[in-house]
């Protein structure tokens, strides 16, 4: 018994880039999977670690890869005015998945250590005369966040508006120091007022979707189908058949 296949030119070309297609996006998948459930991971085991109490902490994590988003901190430190921008400080918009505001990004020095703190937040209407700057010394409690990446699809800063959008899409905006370079903006520390003690703050999770398995699994199996379908477009057309002896 011997197989006998002959296949049909122009048929077998279409199959051929569209399983490349379905493969790409199937592996595609499958990296966002991976990744995905390694960010799940990382934010479980920074949101339910022990509170950071100093900003060189969060810095030694930074630096050897750690998890580090969504921990937990408490700091004694001194708010200080930014070195760019005129010396004001930036109002960045964010979401809180139902309505767009804006919020105030303070530099705050702990020790010989610099990072900005995310304070007010308020609305649009408020941004002529947004609430005051915070000044001094000042005990602050929050959540240290790594900024999101910048998209297309993000609107561009604009400096002489003083209307901020991202993080990392201004070099000037990612070192508040000035030409030294010397401060980078990895993170920011979510404040949170109505607490004393990072002791006290839940456990912040997001909700993360993760469904690349899903797509992944569904993009292999069109590859599946459209191999069956192949198959039996060339058996019906006498192309594929079983030749016994």
């Amino acid at each position: 018994m011997r197989i006998k296949f002959r296949p049909m030119p122009g048929l077998s070309i279409a199959v051929l880039i569209c399983f490349a297609i379905l493969g790409t996006l199937g592996t595609w998948q499958y990296k966002r999977l991976m990744w995905k459930t390694g960010l799940i991971t990382e934010i479980n085991q920074a949101a339910n670690a022990a509170p950071l109490t100093a900003l060189s902490q969060a810095n030694d994590l930074l630096k050897s890869s750690a998890a580090l988003d969504f921990r937990r901190i408490e700091l004694d430190g001194i708010f200080v005015q930014p070195e760019i921008n005129n010396g004001q400080p930036f109002h960045l918009s964010r979401s809180d998945g139902k309505r767009f505001f804006w919020r105030l990004y303070q530099p705050y020095k702990d020790g010989d250590q610099t990072a900005y703190v995310a304070t007010h937040k308020f609305d649009d209407a408020q941004k002529i005369s947004p609430p005051n700057v915070e000044t001094g010394p000042q005990k602050i409690v929050g959540y240290v966040r790594i900024p999101n990446m910048a998209t297309r699809f993000m609107p561009k800063n604009n400096r002489e508006a003083n209307r901020w959008f991202v993080f990392n899409s201004s070099p000037d905006f990612l070192d508040w120091a000035g030409p030294t370079r010397e401060i980078e903006i990895a993170y920011y520390i979510d404040q949170v007022f109505d607490v004393k003690t990072a002791a006290e703050l839940p456990v912040k999770i997001p909700e993360i979707r993760n469904n690349h398995l899903d797509y992944m699994l569904t993009w292999y199996s069109f590859i599946l189908i459209l191999l069956v379908i192949y198959l039996i477009i060339h058996k019906r057309a006498g192309r594929l058949y079983i030749e016994k002896r």
